[in-house]
């Protein structure tokens, strides 16, 4: 990254300017002119000329034209290099003149930037070369890497690590999840032990996905500094809440909301069970900050200290633009008015608080308190303790709801206002997918015209061969299409999948796509890198390793070029990768869609899928460790809808993942190989 001096320059004269005037008294006007060159024609008799930057292509950001005088060079006016992804800047150019800082200027003019693609990577061999390194005799397996959910199954949505305590944002066309980010512990001797909470949720994961079926991995937002297990995921990210009062960052809430005409997007989040914070941006996916230098809520807010469990915050604006947050949990479990709900209108700003938490009566309530609008009803939901039940509901740790005329209306209804007897909803993962989960977390959402709740289940460290050992993993199921719920507003009682739900639109192949847009995967990981595409790229790659994207639509025109974003390793010399772009793969191992995965006797992967095109990657001399494009001439032109794949070779060689407690979980975690960043098809 190029460092620009300019700033302290300017700086630097402002203090020459103030030294100045401090030992010489003050100058005249002109003599203040000629410290600060801030040309004004009139009183100068001379011609000031203007430079505009063009930055050369569509959307790029705007930058500020410079003004000097005729005959002079612009020097710290000048502006510093521009960025592009995916691209080096050449200069800026009129006609065939380059023109830089130190450049005399006559005239009024406009500069235009030019730029040349990143090509760090030697040019592509013959075809049967390439093809070549994904055979055994180059160390290629005979077994592609294991899936930890069967091919054409969306639950859970993310493979390549954890998420909690689904929370789901709706924002322009696009499904946004936040969740806990349950990270791998371990013992002395290294195996895998059950997550402790306080040092195992190791900050907030965020996903984005345009059809509920592909989701991008926008990386861990570090709320609250929790030390990563993860070698991939960096303990030097700045604290986005750094005062004292803020220890963890659970179970978060996110929502967002017009402010002064623009939207501002908000993540509330528990501190343990000991308060509720929040941090907010001006974009669904950041750079967030802490918009107060406190928790919102503590136990020295009013009516809260008492509460057992202060935390599990759940927000909610209202057609108004009206927030409402509601929280509690806890002791006591056999009860049904457990006295520990809380709820309180929000400020207009969304981090104050506009009056005193009242306590209320959520029944049986253990933890996960939730409020959403349904065509034009309010849903109360949570989680249910383990007391005996009466009525609708039975059973421990069933997500419930009920239904009511006003998100501050009482339990039960009084004098024609309020919420109605609770409901069930979701049954608890335990009674559904086999696993060991104790209890769940969930939230509800609309997109394109159907509803959807996301919850949480440890399908995938079952599917890790880590038994009972619980870290949980995101999960969608659709509840019913908007119209077909009735007028009295119940809901169908859902049944948690393995398959998960069905594309909602396809994949464009032909914009610029993230690598870690994921539908399915065996072997990578991602991690945060400054200047990939998304901030992010996969890493971890080995021989056998693979990406998935389901449901890509070619089009009838069809592809017939490929181009990708590489990062090589700096390490080794002489390091080769390639990706072998497949179609429609088939599933192998287990293959029902009600199948437990285990990790031992029950696993799964892909084989097979039709190539249409391999790109080798080396550096070329002196380049090792820079990113660069690379692109090549399909075999076929690809039209139609496919699922599709990326197949890795390293010459490192394959990293099979062994499973259970003792599985080398660790070990692949690593930036050995190339890094992969964005893709993107042709016509």
């Amino acid at each position: 990254m190029k460092k620009n001096n300019k700033c302290f320059i300017r700086v630097f004269v402002m203090i020459t300017a103030v030294f100045c005037l401090a030992i010489t008294g003050c100058p005249g006007d002109s003599e203040i002119k000629k410290i600060f060159v801030e040309p004004e024609p009139p009183e100068w008799g001379a011609t000031v000329v203007t430079v505009t930057f063009a930055p050369g292509y569509a959307g790029a950001p705007e930058i500020a034209p410079v003004k000097i005088l005729k005959g002079t060079v612009a020097d710290y006016l000048w502006p510093g290099d521009p960025e592009r992804n995916a691209y080096v800047f050449k200069g800026w150019f009129k006609g065939a003149d380059k023109y830089t800082a130190q450049t005399i200027i006559n005239d009024t003019i406009t500069v235009t930037a030019h730029w040349a693609l990143e090509i760090s990577i030697e040019d592509q061999p013959g075809s049967a070369e390439v093809a070549a390194l994904f055979t055994a005799a180059n160390g290629f397996p005979a077994q592609l890497s294991d899936t930890w959910k069967i091919w054409g199954h969306k639950n859970s949505l993310l493979t390549h690590g954890f998420g909690a305590d689904p929370t789901a944002l709706v924002y322009e066309d696009k499904v946004y999840i936040y969740a806990s980010n349950d990270s791998l512990m371990y013992n002395a001797s290294g195996s895998v032990i059950q997550m402790d909470y306080a040092a195992g949720i190791q900050g907030t994961r965020s996903l984005s996905s345009a059809d509920l079926v592909n989701w991008t991995d926008h990386g861990v937002i570090n709320i609250t500094g929790v030390r990563s297990t993860n070698p991939l995921i960096q303990n030097t990210t700045a604290l986005i809440a750094p005062y004292k009062y803020a220890s963890a960052a659970w179970a978060p809430s996110a929502t967002w909301k017009m402010l002064g005409g623009s939207p501002k997007f908000f993540v509330f989040y528990a501190n343990s069970g000991n308060g509720i914070g929040v941090i907010s941006a001006d974009s669904p996916i950041g750079p967030w900050s802490s918009p107060i230098d406190r928790l919102l809520i503590d136990r020295d807010t009013p009516n809260c200290g008492s509460v057992s469990w202060l935390f599990d915050p759940g927000v909610f604006v209202d057609d108004d633009g009206q927030g409402y947050l509601y929280l509690g949990g806890g002791d006591p479990q056999n009860v049904e008015n457990t006295g520990q709900a809380r709820r309180v209108k929000l400020g207009h700003d969304m981090i104050s608080l506009a009056g005193i938490p009242e306590t209320w009566n959520m029944p049986y309530l253990f933890e996960a308190s939730e409020l959403t609008k349904i065509k034009g009803k309010y849903y109360a939901s949570w989680v249910t303790n383990s007391a005996s039940k009466s009525g609708n509901l039975s059973g421990s740790y069933q997500i419930a709801y009920m239904i009511g005329d006003n998100p501050m209306g009482p339990y039960p209804a009084s004098g024609g206002s309020g919420f109605g007897a609770p409901r069930p909803i979701l049954n608890a993962p335990s009674s559904q997918l086999g696993t060991s989960d104790e209890n769940n977390h969930h939230d509800f959402f609309e997109f394109k015209d159907r509803l959807y709740i996301t919850y949480h289940a440890s399908t995938i460290t079952r599917a890790m061969g880590l038994g009972t050992i619980r870290y949980r993993s995101p999960h969608i199921d659709e509840v019913a299409a908007l119209a077909s719920i009735p007028s009295d507003g119940i809901l169908p009682q859902v049944a948690m999948t393995r398959i998960g739900v069905d594309q909602v639109g396809r994949f464009n192949p032909y914009v610029l796509n993230e690598a870690e847009s994921i539908g399915n995967q065996g072997g990578i990981y991602t991690r945060a890198v400054e200047d990939a595409g998304n901030g992010m790229v996969v890493t971890a790659i080995d021989s056998g390793d693979w990406v998935g994207v389901y449901g890509v639509d070619f089009g009838s025109a069809g592809a017939a070029k490929f181009t990708a974003r590489v990062r090589t390793p700096e390490t080794p010399e002489n390091y080769v990768g390639a990706i072998e772009i497949r179609l429609d793969p088939a599933r192998q191992g287990i293959t029902s869609d009600t199948a437990n995965l285990d990790g031992s006797s029950s696993r799964a992967w892909i084989s097979g899928g039709e190539v249409i095109g391999r790109i080798r990657i080396k550096a070329k001399e002196g380049e090792a460790g820079n990113f660069s494009i690379v692109s090549i001439n399909l075999d076929k032109t690809v039209t139609g809808v496919h699922d599709l794949v990326f197949v890795f070779y390293s010459s490192l060689g394959a990293k099979p993942i062994t499973t259970g407690t003792s599985g080398n979980f660790q070990a692949s975690h690593h930036k050995n190989g190339f890094e992969f960043d964005q893709w993107q098809f042709f016509n």
